[in-house]
């Protein structure tokens, strides 16, 4: 990947389904070469894209889904077998391999927290080579990958992607089933085109443009670009665990998903109760944000902290050992409960 392969991305982060005419004049390349980019990193499993509901603070009387960190112990040697045994399950939204006491993180949807502990208790803690488990229920999410970017464009460029003309600004304050139905025709491929997405649910072709739309604009959904980013230079991804005062929780998690470095940040239901996990280029790095971290919040006490070495399935997608893109499995739908700073 080069520089304006990186260029390419970021702006996707920024302008999803932007037109690739678009995208040249922001860029200053042709827009053939960017379409041919695109599509070489997806088909290389380089990149990927995601779309999927959240739940906004507006709407956060509605019933949602439950979302959990949970931590698995392995027996010795048997790490990937677990990971085969689960990767394939849409309630398994996220796989991480973890340092330290614990071989794997997951992220887990399920419609109630009675769903979740039903799965642990009988079905993941029954896979043969688990040996333990501690569930983490989700409270809010600070930051998640939608919101995180790369930060390669210039100000100008950033400026033109948020001036592109804008349809669906007339998103309707909750989704209507046709729009359920455009977000899991975009769920693993954000630039899906309208045209397949209908045929596939029975619309018409401008029915469902429109609904593009208002999902790229509305407050219930999120789009994001991941890519393979231990290929590119992020060397080092680090959990970070902290106890805060809970008068201060929501501070302190504001100020953290500022951080350029900060990937994920949410609170939990434990003593630790504010997870974070941060993409760095080099290990070195962490030194510096752990000082920063503790002079801007000094109520914050690290608890715990786990290296990330291997990410092997995210919203979704299934990764190969070397971090590139392999398949993906349509997740269960279960909204993201968003901070209001989001």
């Amino acid at each position: 990947m080069d520089d304006v392969d990186f260029a390419l991305i970021n702006a996707l982060q920024i302008s999803p389904r932007a037109g690739w005419s678009q995208l040249e004049a922001i860029l200053g390349v042709d827009s053939t070469t960017l379409s041919r980019r695109w599509t070489r990193l997806v088909e290389s499993g380089l990149v990927w894209s995601s779309c999927f509901a959240v739940t906004p603070p507006e709407q956060a009387q509605l019933p949602t889904g439950v979302l959990a960190l949970v931590e698995v112990s392995c027996v010795a040697g048997e790490r990937e077998k677990v990971i085969e045994s689960i990767v394939l399950n849409p309630a398994v939204l996220t796989i991480d391999c973890t340092s330290g006491s614990r071989e794997l993180i997951l992220t887990l949807s399920f419609m109630s927290v009675s769903g979740v502990d039903a799965y642990v208790a009988a079905e993941l803690a029954a896979v043969p080579g688990v040996l333990g488990t501690r569930t983490h229920f989700t409270r809010t999410f600070f930051k998640e990958g939608t919101s995180w970017r790369l930060g390669v464009l210039r100000q100008r460029q950033i400026r033109a992607l948020h001036d592109l003309p804008a349809t669906g600004i007339d998103a309707p304050a909750v989704p209507t089933r046709l729009h359920e139905l455009v977000i899991t025709g975009l769920a693993g491929d954000i630039r899906r085109s309208a045209t397949s997405i209908a045929d596939e649910i029975g619309k018409s072709v401008a029915t469902v443009t429109r609904a593009i739309g208002q999902i790229m604009h509305a407050s219930w959904a999120r789009t994001r670009i991941d890519f393979a980013h231990n290929v590119v230079g992020y060397d080092a991804s680090v959990m970070v665990w902290f106890s805060v005062p809970h008068h201060q929780l929501e501070t302190v998690g504001a100020g953290l998903a500022l951080m350029p470095e900060t990937r994920m940040c949410c609170s939990v239901v434990n003593s630790a109760n504010l997870a974070v996990v941060l993409w760095l280029h080099n290990l070195r790095e962490f030194d510096a944000i752990e000082t920063k971290i503790a002079r801007a919040f000094p109520s914050a006490q690290i608890e715990d902290r786990w290296m990330l070495p291997r990410f092997a399935k995210r919203i979704g997608h299934i990764l190969t050992p070397a971090g590139l893109h392999a398949e993906f499995v349509r997740p269960h739908r279960t909204p993201l409960p968003l901070h209001q700073t989001d």
